[in-house]
């Protein structure tokens, strides 16, 4: 739960020792480096050519965490003589750019995909080597939270620092205001109910976006509502199931809260999906990296406090809500010229310290995927957290009661890295266009692109 007391064994002795570096490190760092972080490069070597060795890493930090990505690189050059040059890359590109290094001789020594589906398609493209010897002496399970340390084949591939997870955002004044029922809901009926509620034209509300762009973000509502009924892309037997009841009925679902949607909301991109909410569209909407305060900084100060998170809901009481987690986090090159110093850098951004920093760069947006973080009074002690701290515990709540990293581990200790490809090849999404936008039978719908799915990725499947 989002106290985060949990313990393991000798787990509690080495995260207290954990803290008391940070703390030392923090006062060190404050004294001693403050200006040099302040003053770094925008792009490229962060060291200024020292004549060390090179690591190149590459990542999909966001701006607040990549400036803090680039301080903490900035000061292992300093510690280990040696630079690091640093590539930040977006979803799309990530996996190829990765590939081509190490095809044309210039691999990445650290490697951070982007998404879980991509960084467990690239172990298998051969652009990982396993990391057991980091994950077991940085103690495994007493340092990182269970739901994000993943095994492929028995290996450890990923050393997770920061994740996401995906919830529903609401405004609580409008569902007051109303007199909708209040999320979190226990039903699809219930949610259809509120959106329905929530929907005023003449007032220019909306209570639910259908969002249909032809990207693997929009896909992650229907995949979460097809969790929540049971459902599933692929099955423990590594079988595609998409053409299943549970998928024609979520396509239905789909279709019916269309009728609470502007048909702006369609083609809304990525950035579009949140700021309808605060300009008083919106009644809802669903999103991943929690940046709540900082969209009501921007588009509506008077909201603080009204907005909320909630899981996206199960289809009834009878099933548990299953809320999509990212940050598998960076793993090891397979072709690194300098393993062990790439290890001590991959170290440093997931040790307790590194999480703290990384945390702290941009409060409430991201849950810790090591243990103690949220007991440490360094992160309640931000602004932010000053103002959000009750939104971000429910925040952190709906990750540990509900969250799995769905695109790599679709049924619950089961590997499979198929359904984050549908997802990011908009399979999924897909469907959900061609019941809406074409008028499509959801029997028909799901059927066409289960076929798709085994066609496409026959190659890893039970087909």
């Amino acid at each position: 739960m989002g106290n985060d007391t949990k313990d393991h064994g000798n787990g509690a002795t080495q995260r207290a020792t954990s803290r008391d570096t940070y703390r030392r490190r923090t006062v060190l760092k404050g004294a001693t480096t403050g200006a040099t972080i302040g003053a770094l490069s925008v792009a490229g070597c962060l060291g200024g050519g020292n004549g060390g060795p090179v690591l190149r890493v590459i990542n999909s930090a966001y701006q607040q965490q990549e400036d803090e990505y680039r301080a903490i690189f900035d000061e292992f050059e300093e510690e280990h003589d040696c630079e690091v040059e640093y590539t930040r890359s977006d979803f799309a590109s990530a996996p190829s750019e990765a590939a081509q290094a190490q095809a044309g001789g210039n691999p990445y020594d650290l490697l951070m995909l982007a998404s879980p589906g991509n960084n467990v398609f690239g172990v298998q493209e051969g652009l990982y080597q396993p990391i057991n010897d980091v994950i077991e002496d940085m103690g495994a399970e007493d340092h990182w939270r269970e739901e994000f340390l993943v095994q492929m084949d028995g290996d450890y591939y990923f050393a997770p620092n920061t994740g996401t997870v995906s919830t529903l955002i609401y405004r609580e004044d409008l569902f007051n205001e109303y007199d909708a029922p209040m999320p979190p809901f226990d039903s699809w009926d219930e949610y259809h109910t509120a959106a329905e509620t929530m929907t005023d034209e003449d007032e220019n509300l909306y209570g639910s976006p259908v969002f249909l762009g032809s990207n693997h973000f929009h896909g992650i509502l229907p995949l979460s509502l097809l969790h929540g009924r049971g459902g599933s892309v692929i099955n423990t037997d590594d079988e595609v199931v998409y053409d299943s009841e549970e998928t024609v009925e979520m396509l239905e679902f789909m279709r019916d809260l269309n009728e609470f949607s502007p048909q702006a909301a369609h083609g809304a991109d990525i950035p579009e999906m949140r700021p309808p909410l605060y300009q008083g569209t919106y009644a809802m909407t669903w999103y991943s990296t929690n940046v709540i305060p900082y969209d009501i900084e921007e588009y509506n100060p008077d909201l603080t406090g009204d907005v909320q998170v909630a899981p996206i809901p199960a289809y009834d009481s009878s099933y548990e809500p299953v809320a999509r987690l990212t940050g598998l986090g960076h793993g090891l090159g397979a072709e690194t010229e300098h393993p062990e110093l790439a290890k001590d850098l991959l170290r440093e951004i997931t040790s307790f310290e590194g999480v703290m920093r990384l945390m702290t760069a941009q409060p409430a947006s991201h849950v810790p995927a090591i243990h103690g973080i949220l007991e440490e009074d360094d992160l309640w002690e931000t602004d932010v957290m000053q103002d959000y701290e009750e939104h971000y515990r429910d925040l952190v709540d709906i990750a540990d009661e509900y969250g799995r990293v769905v695109a790599v581990e679709e049924n619950e200790g089961h590997i499979n890295p198929v359904t984050g490809q549908a997802v990011a090849e908009t399979h999924v999404i897909s469907s959900v266009q061609d019941v809406i936008l074409e008028d499509e039978d959801p029997q028909d719908a799901a059927e066409h692109w289960a076929d798709e799915i085994r066609d496409d990725y026959e190659d890893q499947l039970n087909v």
